[in-house]
């Protein structure tokens, strides 16, 4: 492309945005600064808006000139040489088609920090998006994208910054993203509706779920970078190009991290208000074999915590210490409650949310049951309800296990780490220069190292709710008990059950003296199964 208003055999190159997604420049390249009113010679290779039929028309449109979009760098790596010379030859395609357009000056920089209460300025569209897009993203927890790894690694593009992984759902774009914004604007919703739109749609998945799906974009990018995929086909991206996605990757991982790769494509769609067609053709059979492919990867069963466990944890802990008192109430709660690790203890100081960490000021409540003390503990959190929340209900324990009773572990905690603020979560501890969190990974890492110097079983995070359920089934609670109890909308959790065969032969001897005791009943009988002699 050619300046017409530069002196003879000075090329000038731009990088171009326009709303109209059948332009496409002939290549990307750095802007440089013109004056407002020099009319610019543009060659494109698609085909035009249907209204220009004739050589003779004129398609007017912003052209965008901002040299922050490509670094110099790259520029210089795409050019060779410096981007507007003397000595550089004009670009001359062969036949090209010509429109003349007119060059406008670079907008303001986009806002980034908070969302204003209304946007007055009118920017030309692909700035438009960004603003609305980054003013969204601050409801999100203040981060910093890291430097990538090897593995990481991802071409430069205009449509992909380099942001935090949880950001790149809604940051990420591509061509088709204009259409949703486009539509919006058609509509007459102002910037600012927008941006809450966009931020309310964040509010739909916790972070974490955004930064797992952020892995799957970036694994697909790189994959479409590998196969030189243009910008304008990965969205929306079509059956074809999908499975050629799933059947390069199977193989290299579970079958499950594929999955959730193409949830995490899915949602991008979704943001973008983009048809996605990923359950159709040949998907649904690649995914079944990408799940047998990836058997080799795929995590053995996590062993349950037992009384050993439990024994040898409270071994190590000062219980009239503030972190011991925490630690072992803590680990009472998720094994008695039969909760998860994640709606009992913080992420981690940075993450800490009143929305999602239950705190001390939660309600409590305490009741008794056939001589025992019950506790109910309100999570304002899990993973089955959000933010409906949940209870956790502990039962006191008697007789020979009482040294494992979660009701006297959660007195003590309460005792001991008395008198927090109100915003303190449930399990922080006291400590000399004030309240500490009792974050996740490190319960999970102290628990971690007392089970192996003890030479136990080898445990994980959900190891204290599989190992609660099982000691609840091997008692005999019926396992619709053990559902609503532990928060599971089904009894999807029996695929938790270990130690199946001390189980199974319970449950069935079980059931053998019931229906022998009905029997009994029936026909007038001593109901003493151990008391019948049979002949």
């Amino acid at each position: 492309m050619t300046c017409r208003g530069c002196p003879p055999r000075l090329s000038c190159h731009f990088l171009i945005h326009t709303s109209h997604d059948l332009f496409r420049p002939v290549f990307p390249l750095r802007s440089v600064a013109l004056p407002t009113s020099c009319p610019v010679s543009v060659s494109i290779s698609e085909p035009l808006p249907c209204e220009l039929t004739s050589p003779s028309d004129v398609w007017h449109f912003p052209l965008v000139l901002r040299d922050d979009l490509v670094p110099a760098t790259l520029a210089t790596a795409l050019l060779g040489d410096p981007v507007c010379s003397s000595d550089s030859p004009a670009f001359n395609p062969p036949q090209p088609t010509t429109v003349t357009v007119f060059a406008t000056p670079p907008p303001p920089a986009p806002f980034a920090s908070s969302r204003p209460s209304s946007i007055s300025r009118a920017p030309v569209p692909q700035d438009a998006l960004l603003d609305v897009r980054l003013a969204a993203a601050a409801c999100l927890p203040q981060k910093s994208a890291r430097r990538p790894a090897a593995r990481n690694v991802l071409a430069p593009s205009v449509f992909r910054p380099h942001v935090p992984a949880d950001r790149r759902i809604l940051l990420w774009t591509a061509p088709y993203s204009m259409r949703a914004h486009s539509a919006l604007a058609a509509h007459r919703i102002p910037l600012d509706s927008q941006s809450k739109l966009f931020e309310t749609l964040l509010g739909a998945h916790v972070p974490e779920t955004l930064e797992s799906y952020g892995a799957g974009l970036l694994r697909f990018h790189q994959f479409c970078d590998r196969l030189s995929i243009p910008e304008s086909d990965r969205m929306p991206a079509d059956r074809h190009l999908l499975s050629a996605f799933v059947a390069d990757a199977a193989g290299s991982c579970t079958g499950k991290c594929i999955r959730n790769w193409l949830n995490g494509l899915h949602l991008w769609h979704t943001y973008n208000d983009a048809p996605w067609h990923g359950d159709e053709g040949w998907l649904p059979h690649l995914k079944r074999s990408a799940d047998r492919a990836g058997l080799p990867f795929k995590r053995p069963p996590r062993g349950p915590v037992s009384n050993e466990h439990l024994r040898a944890l409270r071994a190590s802990l000062e219980l009239d210490s503030p972190l011991g008192a925490a630690t072992w109430a803590a680990a009472l709660s998720a094994y008695r409650g039969c909760r998860r690790l994640g709606e009992l203890l913080i992420r981690s100081t940075a993450k800490f949310s009143a929305l999602r960490d239950t705190c001390r000021s939660t309600r409590v409540s305490r009741t008794a049951a056939n001589g025992r003390v019950v506790l109910t503990i309100h999570l304002v959190w899990t993973k089955t309800t959000q933010n409906l929340g949940g209870e956790c209900i502990l039962t006191q324990v008697l007789g020979i296990d009482a040294d494992l009773c979660p009701v006297w572990a959660f007195d003590n905690h309460l005792r001991i780490n008395h008198s927090p603020p109100a915003d303190t979560p449930l399990f922080a501890h006291r400590s000399a220069s004030g309240w500490r969190h009792l974050t996740k990974d490190a319960f999970i890492k102290a628990s971690v190292a007392v089970f192996n110097a003890a030479g136990l079983e080898r445990i994980f995070g959900h190891s204290f709710r599989i190992g609660g359920s099982l000691a609840l089934l091997l008692d005999g609670v019926a396992p619709e008990v053990i559902m609503k109890l532990g928060g599971w909308t089904s009894l999807c959790f029996l695929i938790y059950w270990r130690r199946l065969e001390r189980i199974l032969p319970l449950a069935i001897t079980r059931a053998w003296d019931a229906r022998i005791a009905e029997f009994a009943r029936t026909h007038g009988h001593n109901v003493d199964v151990d008391a019948l002699l049979f002949d």
